[in-house]
């Protein structure tokens, strides 16, 4: 389809190659917006689908080509670096380069939303130290990276070097309420001095998401679903701190809009990832889920390419479990009989303060407390994590990421943008085969599985200190299976588990090991939330160490989370993955 504004892409070209200091390219206006054939939201043959509807394309063709240097270089270094940060192993097939780039040209919501992650992730990296200012070389792997371990290094430190010789103009902020786009040339140094370019990207992508979403064919599309995506990686980019509870509920009712679940059979990559962080954000932050049930079961029965454990480093079934936690806590909070919410429930361990922390034997909760549904939901979640064997059936290996279509994701593939057809080199197939033959994969889901043993004790006993040996023996659990994974490609998807485990550290050497691991996790993937979270583990252990074990504030449940008093002043949720 032709762009419908006055200005074509040959005036476009002589604009900009007679003037050297600005250069402007349009987007369409909304009430230009026609029906155009798509397959992006096709399904298995024989189904039915609603019809789809896509913006018209922003850019004229070649798209990227037409694109300032500033622009293209944003968009160069999502593929780069960002695609490969926010999955386990990178692969040529990697749905955030395969599936989202080809749709971003015909969106211009969801390419604000790429340039806005794009400008926060080097952001981030810039904050760590990791890239300087005329030679930056990628820093895909954290603990001493090899040559081999970084395979788009030099190119994209080409690509910076060559900027920076350019005197490369910093990206765009939206001018005249998102209808076209100004570049000043000139500026060469706002891309690395101002931080509130990623935050304008990521207002006209709302804005014009906004107005994409008001239109019910409009919001059934792929590419609606991918611009929440991309800007819920833009808030845990920048610091994992966001009203995420509001940002999921509006991705379920966009499922529902969809039909996608269990009654359709309908499902996608994109899915599962929501569904993985509203689970696992609404446990830290005292909330149940609101992506359950039946999306759950879609997880567990897909055959995807890109499954769960390709795209966050979690097994499926262990994720059944953790999934589960979220509900304890709040069943955890119900006031107890003849005690009110605020009160700790009775145990049979007649110790207090400091012999309790001294006493060996496990504390015998009172489970005739008023809570019933709150005891056997713990007692059934308790047993299953410890009757629960680690598999690696469904690993990421080298086979799920070979581009097999016997595991292709219920939606066909679009086709991918010539800048991305380059494969990465086969050492990304070989590290996701290693890490099942090292057994990484299963100390990885060990560490999930003893932090949910050590949240559910928490639960029980949140009176008893951090130094009683219920706590610390499975925080030795924990820490004796991190010791077995590397640092960097499984080993930093393991933020989760490590926070919950560093909440009840009190060795000193535990802590470091915990805040270690935590900046190698952010200097891997570029991601500030795990900053974030180290800051509220350190303000964790500093309340820890100045109040006294038998001066410990008394609540029930769920209240007792080492995280919760920290976490209660603010008023946005954190989401630790």
């Amino acid at each position: 389809m032709e762009p419908t504004n006055s200005d074509s892409g040959s005036d476009r070209a002589d604009s900009a190659s007679s003037n050297h200091s600005e250069i402007t390219f349009s987007v369409p206006e909304f009430n230009q917006l026609a029906p155009v054939a798509s397959t992006l939201d096709g399904r298995a043959a024989g189904q039915q689908v609603p019809p789809a509807v896509f913006i018209s394309p922003a850019l004229p063709p070649p798209q990227f080509a037409s694109l300032p240097s500033s622009l293209r270089f944003l968009i160069d270094y999502y593929d780069k670096a960002v695609c490969g940060s926010i999955v386990v192993f990178d692969g040529h097939n990697n749905p955030y380069r395969r599936h989202i780039l080809p749709m971003a040209f015909e969106n211009p919501a969801l390419l604000e939303a790429i340039y806005a992650l794009a400008q926060s992730h080097l952001q981030s990296r810039r904050k760590m130290g990791l890239l300087s200012e005329t030679s930056t070389p990628l820093q895909r792997r954290s603990a001493s990276p090899a040559p081999a371990d970084l395979p788009f290094a030099n190119e994209l430190d080409q690509t910076f070097q060559a900027a920076a010789a350019a005197g490369m103009s910093s990206p765009a902020s939206s001018a005249g309420r998102y209808r076209s786009i100004t570049i000043h040339s000139s500026n060469s140094s706002a891309i690395k001095d101002d931080p509130d370019t990623a935050l304008r990207f990521k207002n006209t992508s709302t804005q014009l998401l906004q107005l994409q979403l008001a239109d019910p064919v409009l919001a059934r599309t792929d590419s609606a679903l991918a611009t929440l995506l991309i800007l819920l990686w833009y808030h845990i980019c920048e610091k994992g701190i966001g009203n995420f509870k509001t940002h999921l509920a509006g991705v379920k009712k966009l499922m529902m809009l969809r039909k996608v679940g269990k009654e359709t059979g309908q499902w996608g990559w994109m899915e599962t990832v929501f569904v993985w962080m509203d689970n696992m954000c609404s446990s830290i932050n005292n909330r149940e889920a609101q992506l359950r049930g039946g999306y759950l079961d879609m997880i567990k029965e897909s055959n995807a390419e890109w499954g769960l454990e390709s795209l966050v480093g979690c097994d499926r079934d262990l994720f059944m479990r953790l999934a589960g936690l979220g509900r304890i806590n709040m069943l955890s909070q119900m006031a107890t009989a003849e005690r009110g919410a605020d009160s700790s429930p009775q145990t049979n361990d007649s110790s207090n303060g400091q012999d309790m922390a001294d006493s060996e034997s496990e504390p015998q909760p009172d489970e005739n407390d008023g809570r019933a549904d709150f005891w056997l939901a713990w007692n059934a979640m308790k047993a299953d994590l410890y009757g629960w064997k680690p598999s690696t059936t469904f690993a990421a290996t080298s086979s799920r990421h070979s581009g097999s279509e016997g595991h292709a994701d219920r939606r066909r593939s679009p086709p991918v943008p010539a800048f991305a057809r380059t494969p990465p080199p086969p050492t990304m197939h070989v590290k996701a085969q290693e890490a099942v033959e090292m057994n990484h994969w299963v100390h990885a889901s060990n560490i999930y599985r003893y932090a949910a043993v050590l949240y559910l004790d928490r639960l029980a006993y949140p009176h008893l200190p951090s130094s009683h040996p219920i706590f610390q023996k499975t925080v030795l659990e924990v820490l004796d299976h991190v010791s077995c994974v590397p640092a960097g490609n499984l080993g930093s998807r393991l933020f989760w588990p490590l926070f919950v485990t560093g909440s009840e550290c009190v060795v000193e050497a535990h802590r470091a090991l915990i805040s270690k691991r935590c900046v190698d996790m952010q200097k891997d993937t570029g991601l500030f939330n795990k900053v974030s979270g180290l800051d509220i583990l350190e303000r964790v252990w500093k309340a820890a160490d100045s109040v006294p074990a038998k001066k410990m504030e008394r609540h029930i449940g769920g209240r007792g989370l080492r995280w919760r008093n920290v976490i209660a002043e603010d008023e946005m949720e954190y989401l630790m993955i």
